[in-house]
């Protein structure tokens, strides 16, 4: 095991006994477990380490995905390396918590803007505004944390910066993306790759339009991501119209405002077309 590895374990060992994903705020305990990382060359012996690998093995890929370099995939956290290259040109909620330390020589500056009080994660309503909060910035090799449940992060990035980050698993639905002179929202995505992917494979199975996809429509308009489980309910319709007309009466309760919403309209225009 080199001197990396060795650090990366340690501070996985040390993670494990204190980070408990069910008690998110225990996430914060685990501060000085991630300031120890900033001292001394570690982010510049995780860099030399994934070249030592691609010389030797020209068929190394690593985990790299998004211009970071994931050095650990833990039980609800995340431990990276990633380089920001520009400013956004939107403001960006997060869905998980995180501490992030620049490690390449200059700070990170950003802005934070505070939510509403009416704001909900996963119901996108355009109609509300953020509030600036906060601008600061944090030096090199110092730490910044991220509270997302209670702010959006606008990272003002001058030149590509190499930062440290330590992340929770998402905790929200959604990202939303809100417009930065307005602070209104502009549209919300998929927290997360497998949100999207699964979306995907239901649109991709209700084309398809095959009997023996009814199990997994069925299972995913079950899911309890939202976005999800419409895709399943709507995809359903292409392939079970009986099953899906069993699903959206069942939506029309559904936890999910949005969900609620589409049921009901759904099931009007079939009515619509049955007079018709």
């Amino acid at each position: 095991m080199t001197d990396t590895e060795q650090v990366i374990a340690e501070f996985v060992a040390n993670t494990e006994q204190r980070f408990d994903l069910a008690n998110l705020d225990s996430f914060w305990d685990c501060e000085a477990i991630f300031r120890s990382l900033l001292d001394g060359d570690f982010a510049q012996n995780v860099v030399n380490a994934q070249l030592r690998h691609l010389a030797s093995d020209s068929n190394y890929m690593g985990d790299w995905p998004e211009s970071q370099i994931i050095l650990h995939r833990g039980p609800g956290y995340a431990l990276s390396l990633a380089l920001l290259r520009s400013s956004r040109t939107y403001i960006h909620t997060t869905s998980f918590l995180a501490m992030y330390a620049p490690v390449s020589g200059s700070a990170l500056s950003y802005d934070r803007y505070r939510f509403p009080s009416t704001y909900e994660n996963a119901a996108f309503d355009p109609g509300i505004t953020l509030e600036k909060d906060d601008s600061g910035s944090v030096e090199s090799r110092e730490l910044l944390k991220l509270y997302s449940h209670r702010y959006a992060y606008d990272f003002k990035i001058e030149q590509p910066l190499l930062v440290l980050k330590f992340t929770t698993a998402a905790f929200h639905v959604l990202e939303w993306l809100f417009h930065k002179d307005s602070l209104r929202p502009w549209q919300a995505n998929d927290s997360t790759l497998l949100s999207t992917r699964l979306r995907v494979a239901a649109h991709l199975l209700g084309r398809l339009a095959h009997p023996s996809s009814v199990e997994a429509l069925e299972f995913l308009a079950s899911h309890p991501n939202p976005t999800v489980r419409w895709a399943g309910i709507q995809n359903l319709a292409r392939v079970s119209p009986s099953e899906a007309i069993i699903r959206l009466n069942r939506a029309v309760d559904d936890p999910h405002p949005h969900v609620r919403r589409a049921a009901v309209k759904s099931l009007m225009q079939r009515q619509k077309k049955a007079v018709e």
